[in-house]
């Protein structure tokens, strides 16, 4: 969906949302909340069926099934009343469980496939917080009213449901924020939509108006799923699921997050326990202090070690002459290629012979400013690499073989241009094979490789596409 309709699906939403909320507790208020509901719920179906074939499919399946459960639960309470039956909130309450359970599920998955081999430091950081935040949900929520649930277990599950869910949504949502990968629209709508989520499950306890509390409750359950929907619409929305191919990098901000959490459980016992004033705000200072110390520590050696790994990660995948990237990272670039996209391999001509007769200090000069021209002659979202020796490749996304030729001229004048190294030129060619049409991966540079062979045998210094090399 492109942007323009994205932001009227918004609008349309929230709007739906507003006007649910207003008219709460009233017959159209239910025939506005139920009709958007079911068109959302209808909606992120369509769209996770249209995923069948992809590797998001299970995340957005497990998301559609939160919604139709969420909304088989909000219904059951209507259609009870409609059937004059009564309604103890049992099935609603099993119902909501099982769409929490989901929902989280969705986030997780999403969140193990964006990290990858990153995920230990992402699940550390998301635990921190749940734990932190378990222990003001049980401050707040759960022990004041202890003695009261203790005696009634069927009350005490209707109401520790919504929060125990939402500790469920927050870990998945916190494991997908810490998670690297890439951040735009899609994922922001996604954790705007679980941030409303728990915001209505509990902040709608703190509205002393009980009609109040209703209203808001429905619009921002509403117009959180309006916003989950949204982000599956979204034209981005594969980089829910979309491995990361760097190392992630410290936030400040998520510094301060552990921080609060390391923190959660003192306050919580300075509030619990009868300080006089003065000692409490004594203690509670050196609290703090330490958890800065800590945390400042914490952050100089991670800071250190990240470095060092991308450092170790950039050595890995790129080749140490030329700055390109190496064969491996290449076979990561083609794996993630869109379709309709274009590999051009290169071979230099006359390469080995200036190197035998210049020696290898000028070959390695020759094959940096190959590095350079290559680099030069194509787009800034195009992948040059060196596979090894005088062999090159360039990876052109979204292009087809045929606009890629234009492309292999030009780096065949460019080539051409003789290297000066120590006051004497020397000049090297090429010869370029092009594979596009329905080839992908491994197969699309095999099949390019060909083709340059076949370009060696007519002659050298020029391309061949590789359907006419078959």
């Amino acid at each position: 969906m492109n942007r323009r309709m994205l932001l009227l699906y918004v609008a349309l939403a929230a709007v739906a949302a507003v006007v649910a909320g207003v008219t709460s507790g009233k017959p159209v208020g239910d025939l506005a909340y139920f009709g958007a509901y079911l068109a959302i719920t209808g909606l992120l179906c369509w769209s996770a069926a249209r995923r069948r074939r992809s590797v998001d499919y299970l995340p957005w399946s497990y998301l559609a099934l939160g919604q139709i459960v969420w909304l088989a639960g909000d219904a059951v309470y209507p259609v009870s009343t409609m059937l004059h039956r009564e309604d103890d909130g049992t099935a609603s309450a099993v119902l909501w469980t099982i769409g929490y359970l989901a929902y989280g599920a969705a986030l997780v998955g999403m969140a193990r496939r964006r990290a990858g081999r990153w995920l230990r430091p992402a699940l550390m950081d998301m635990l921190t917080m749940v734990v932190a935040a378990s222990i003001v949900i049980w401050t707040v929520f759960v022990s004041p009213f202890l003695g009261e649930l203790a005696a009634d277990p069927l009350g005490a599950y209707l109401y520790l449901m919504g929060p125990v869910g939402d500790l469920v949504i927050l870990a998945g949502v916190l494991l997908l924020a810490f998670s690297p990968g890439r951040r735009t629209g899609a994922t922001r709508l996604l954790v705007a939509s679980a941030v409303l989520r728990i915001a209505s499950d509990l902040g709608s306890s703190f509205i002393p108006s009980l009609e109040l509390s209703t209203a808001v409750a429905t619009a921002v359950i509403l117009l959180s799923n309006g916003l989950l929907v949204a982000a599956a619409l979204h034209e981005h929305s594969g980089e829910l699921t979309m491995a990361a191919r760097r190392a992630p990098t410290l936030h400040a901000a998520r510094v301060w997050f552990l921080g609060f959490g390391l923190l959660t459980a003192p306050a919580a016992l300075f509030v619990q326990r009868d300080y006089d004033e003065g000692e409490r705000v004594l203690l509670f200072g050196a609290a703090v202090a330490i958890a800065g110390f800590i945390l400042a520590r914490f952050a100089t050696a991670l800071r250190s070690l990240e470095r060092a790994e991308r450092t170790l990660d950039h050595r890995s995948r790129h080749d140490a002459l030329t700055g390109l990237l190496n064969r491996a990272a290449l076979n990561d670039e083609l794996d993630a290629c869109p379709p309709g996209s274009t590999v051009l391999y290169l071979d230099l001509d006359g390469f080995k012979g200036v190197n035998d007769s210049a020696g290898h200090a000028a070959g390695d000069a020759i094959l940096r400013a190959v590095a350079q021209r290559l680099t030069a002659a194509v787009r800034d979202c195009d992948t040059v690499a060196r596979l090894g020796g005088d062999e090159f490749a360039v990876v052109l996304p979204e292009l087809s073989s045929t606009d890629a030729v234009p492309v292999a001229e030009r780096i065949l004048r460019d080539v051409a241009v003789p290297v000066e190294y120590e006051g004497a030129w020397h000049t090297v060619g090429a010869s370029i094979g092009i594979a596009g049409v329905e080839a992908s991966g491994s197969a699309l540079l095999r099949a390019a490789d060909t083709a340059m062979y076949q370009a060696k045998r007519l002659g050298r210094g020029r391309w061949v596409l590789a359907d006419a090399a078959a």
